[in-house]
């Protein structure tokens, strides 16, 4: 198979990422390296794959560099055990910021556009569909990273001659309409069906009617993210997304054989799961939480303290008085015995540290690919009815139906992957392992009206622990506000989508829901409220170096489009939909 410098389709746009200890070590060979498999090489259908499989990117250290080591954060659901990885307590590391760009320039971008460009060509518009609803999934996760984005210059200078050497950014508002007229047009070209979709299609199986649904829920998220900035166009959109018809039971996985990485980053020991996220699963006594994390992988214990023996599985064991204590039970910490999340952004020192103990990561290697969940759809549609009364719905039953939808389709989903994830640390299936799905079990936990998520007790560490300041139960009210009915709804779809961090931190960004515990250490003031955390990541070093002059137009753009008083390409700095001065209604 022939090889060719292909590097030049994106050659200002390549961001080889600064390095941080030792599970990062490889990234930057695999992105200086100036060498690829020319994608033209491939058979034909075998091109699509790319772009589909790195929408969960499955390179390990180009997931880290992804979401990993900020986004998963800063969306509530992971935190790391690594203090060394200094973006958790906002001391932003621009080396571990550019992984989304690298991503979607030259994983996703890169082939999205020339098949777009050749299905166009040869008349199969349905396949230039599949192909910009990828595009457009990955573009909003891109743009709602950083706001304002290059896009329709590297379009442009495909036309040309010669690749230029700088590339202009569009606004975050010129990417939203672009990405609603790309939607728009691939909704057209699912009316015709080319035979072939199917030997390809690792999201829905050649489904066209299923890709239907995922073009209008995506033109569905994007439209409530707009309501704050574009009110009246987002409506539009909204009803337009609804009535085409959204996902209602089927989840977008890709099982075929690719790595999900996540399981990797808790094995390095640079991921944990985060105190927010357990806090509230365990107050609502959610079947969900042990679909999610395992309890504690090892023993905790005081510092120092040494283990006397093992016991039958190999564990270490250690003098009763050297066990720290469950903060909800009192009793001691043995391996196993516990669901734990890591306290938000504290100067835990380096890996290994007591805190890579905590709850393990429910699942596998081998564990499919999340893309989008069908239980999204019927909030996005609950949001929808509460703002403006599209189909005279109820919101009750919308907000419902997507609880119940979450909870089976999890356990369809991952129960089997978690039972690995549980045999892996020797560790026990809960006593209702079988009946986390049932009707019975759903209905108690929709119907539970005075559970509220806990305080964090850090057992390790005295002054780690938070709050809790989320202070609505489960169960739906009817003669709540409009605020509070949207803060049930929100604070449900952020269990849902779990891990899909990028949408979980856009939406926290958009209506502040659900409260997440403040970070302990704040390393970064000036820019960066400890209330509010981060809004979005600031550009890479080595793109603020090649790409100067487009670069220093585009911070111009944010700082254009922002509110809040912050600006300039730092994190502290609002996007284009996130209104400072708007509220929710």
């Amino acid at each position: 198979m022939k090889r060719t410098n292909i590097i030049r389709y994106t050659a200002a746009l390549v961001l080889p990422i600064a390095l941080l200890g030792g599970c990062t070590g490889d990234f930057e060979d695999l992105n200086t390296n100036p060498y690829e498999v020319n994608p033209s090489d491939l058979p034909f259908e075998a091109q699509f794959t790319t772009p589909m499989s790195y929408s969960y990117p499955c390179q390990q250290n180009l997931f880290q560099f992804w979401t990993n080591l900020q986004i998963d954060i800063y969306g509530g659901y992971f935190e790391s055990p690594n203090g060394n990885f200094t973006n958790q307590r906002y001391a932003m590391n621009r080396g571990h910021c550019g992984g989304m760009h690298e991503n979607f320039m030259q994983k996703i971008f890169n082939n999205t556009r020339r098949l777009i460009r050749q299905c166009e060509e040869n008349n199969q518009p349905d396949f230039a569909a599949v192909m910009r609803v990828v595009e457009v999934y990955n573009l909003l996760n891109y743009t709602d990273t950083y706001g304002p984005v290059p896009y329709s210059s590297v379009i442009a200078a495909d036309a040309l001659p010669e690749r230029p050497g700088s590339y202009a950014y569009d606004t975050q508002e010129q990417i939203y309409g672009t990405m609603i007229s790309q939607l728009n047009t691939a909704i057209e070209g699912f009316a015709t069906e080319t035979p072939g979709l199917g030997s390809f299609d690792i999201w829905c199986n050649g489904d066209h009617a299923l890709w239907l649904q995922v073009a209008n829920q995506l033109k569905l998220r994007i439209a409530l993210r707009m309501v704050k900035v574009a009110p009246a166009l987002a409506e539009q959109y909204a009803a337009e997304a609804i009535r085409g018809g959204v996902l209602t039971d089927t989840d977008i996985l890709i099982s075929k054989g690719f790595e999900n990485e996540m399981w990797l980053m808790f094995n390095w020991g640079d991921c944990g799961a985060n105190a927010s996220l357990v806090t509230m699963l365990k107050g609502y006594d959610d079947p969900r939480l042990p679909l999610y994390f395992t309890k504690n992988t090892q023993p905790i214990v005081r510092s120092g303290a040494t283990p006397i023996g093992t016991d039958d599985n190999g564990f270490a064991v250690y003098a009763e008085a050297d066990y720290l204590t469950d903060p909800d039970t009192g009793a001691p910490l043995k391996q196993g015995t516990a669901y734990l999340g890591l306290p938000a952004g504290c100067p835990i020192g380096g890996k290994p540290n007591m805190y890579s103990n905590y709850s393990g990561w429910a699942g596998t290697f081998t564990m499919p690919q999340p893309i989008l969940f069908a239980a999204e759809g019927w909030f996005l549609r609950a949001e929808a009815e509460l703002r403006w009364q599209l189909t005279g719905e109820s919101v009750q039953t919308l907000y419902e139906t997507g609880i119940r939808t979450s909870i089976k389709n999890q356990y369809a989903y991952r129960a089997a992957y978690a039972e690995q994830g549980y045999a892996e640390f020797k560790q026990e299936l809960p006593a209702d392992w079988k009946t986390l799905a049932s009707d019975e079990t759903i209905d108690a936990y929709i119907n539970n009206g005075t559970s509220l998520p806990l305080d964090y007790i850090d057992p390790a560490t005295e002054g780690y622990d938070s709050v809790n300041e989320n202070d609505l139960c489960v169960k739906w009210d009817d003669a709540a506000t409009d605020e509070e009915k949207l803060q049930r709804i929100i604070t449900q779809k952020w269990i849902a989508l779990f891990p899909l961090s990028n949408e979980a931190w856009a939406e926290y960004r958009r209506t502040g829901y659900p409260k997440l515990f403040p970070v302990k250490q704040n390393e970064n003031e000036k820019e960066i409220s400890t209330k509010y955390g981060p809004r979005r990541l600031p550009y890479n070093e080595n793109e603020l170096n090649s790409n100067t002059e487009a670069v220093n137009a585009a911070i111009g753009m944010l700082n254009a489009e922002a509110t809040g008083g912050t600006s300039g390409d730092n994190a502290g700095t609002r996007l284009w939909w996130d209104q400072a001065d708007k509220g929710n209604f």
